[in-house]
């Protein structure tokens, strides 16, 4: 669907106007087919080729953590080290993390909810309206696999299996910032399987609980090893989180923040109107999910959610409160899990199935035609 509704939207569709101060489309098409060729090389997807090609060479670039684009640069030395190669390894690393991911949040929601309750979440995610950034060459599916990872792992709970899950947090924090969350469900799970005893305990339970607790240092650590190599490189550890508030506008605020900026745009009629409703509605659809939905979720997922809309929602945009806010919530995973029990009552999957996939096709077309999405 995605590669047809590109080839349609580029054949058919007027191109966005483009101005000087706007960057970030790739490279210049000539035709039909190369266009339709490119037409994923768009906004956040030049910078993961950028650092895949030439690394760290810019500041702002540090903002973009380093996991995805080293096996961007890795595949595509494997099919020639251009910028070209680079644009195809990110798709092709995309999309077979997304596969793999599929495959995981089956296997997980089949084990905690059963069959049917997966089918349906398997759906919800696979066109979620923001799904084209499960596509194209960002790093959403590589991190919505490390945190299936992480959960599968967890759920087994073999003793092997909480280094595999601090491993995989280890690896989400050098994808994301926000793979810092993830201490959180790993320290959920230890509290419910070994609780929390002041009493006499014997040897071999006392090694289990140590053999358990000691990986989620893994996690931290993923985030600490980013920091020393920009301590190395730049001088400044924290440079990733000073480019964010200088180039790319960003800043810590309460999570309401951005809300009360975007319904301001909103109301008085602002330029940027359009994207603004656009990402309070894809806002407020999960975060009311949560809400509603979170007696229905095993705990740890509930505080997965939580604390991952927190993390997001506390860094607002000065240009835009809820930038991209929308596409990086679609790794909280467990909002899919609600709709899919919500929709084991009469037509209700239609309810969330119909709108999903017509703001899912929207986004592909606006995305091929250079238009801002996310």
């Amino acid at each position: 669907m995605i590669i047809l509704i590109s080839y349609l939207s580029i054949t058919f569709l007027p191109r966005a106007p483009l101005n000087n101060a706007i960057m970030l489309i790739g490279p210049k098409c000539v035709n039909n087919i190369t266009c339709f060729l490119l037409s994923w090389w768009r906004w956040d997807a030049v910078h993961y080729i950028q650092i895949a090609h030439d690394g760290y060479n810019l500041k702002p670039l540090t903002t973009f953590f380093p996991l995805f684009p080293l096996l961007m640069h890795s595949v595509g030395f494997l099919l020639g080290g251009s910028e070209i190669a680079d644009y195809a390894a990110g798709l092709i690393v995309a999309n077979s993390c997304f596969y793999a991911s599929l495959v995981l949040f089956y296997y997980l929601v089949s084990k905690d909810f059963g069959h049917s309750v997966a089918k349906y979440a398997l759906v919800y995610l696979a066109f979620a309206a923001y799904g084209i950034f499960f596509f194209v060459g960002y790093a959403e599916s590589l991190f919505l696999l490390l945190t299936l990872a992480v959960f599968v792992f967890l759920r087994r709970g073999k003793p092997i299996d909480w280094w595999l899950a601090g491993l995989c947090g280890f690896l989400a924090a050098l994808t994301r910032p926000t793979g810092i969350t993830l201490m959180i469900p790993f320290l959920s799970l230890f509290v419910q399987k070994f609780g929390i005893h002041t009493g006499v305990i014997n040897r071999a339970r006392w090694l289990q609980k140590l053999n358990a607790l000691l990986p989620i240092v893994l996690i931290p650590t993923g985030l600490l090893t980013y920091l020393f190599y920009q301590g190395m490189a730049f001088g400044n550890p924290w440079l990733f989180s000073a480019e964010e508030a200088h180039y790319w506008q960003r800043y810590l605020a309460f999570p309401w923040i951005g809300f009360f900026n975007v319904m301001h745009e909103i109301l008085t009629a602002g330029p940027l109107t359009q994207w603004c409703l656009n990402d309070a509605i894809f806002t407020l659809w999960p975060l009311g999910s949560l809400i509603m939905g979170w007696k229905l979720l095993p705990l740890h997922y509930s505080l997965f959610s939580l604390a991952m809309m927190l993390f997001v929602l506390c860094e607002p945009s000065q240009y835009e409160g809820l930038l991209s806010v929308p596409r990086l919530l679609l790794v909280v995973f467990p909002i899919f899990i609600l709709f899919a029990l919500w929709s084991q009552y009469p037509r209700v999957a239609w309810y969330f199935l119909v709108p999903s996939v017509i703001f899912f096709a929207i986004h592909i077309m606006q995305f091929a035609v250079y238009w801002w999405v996310a």
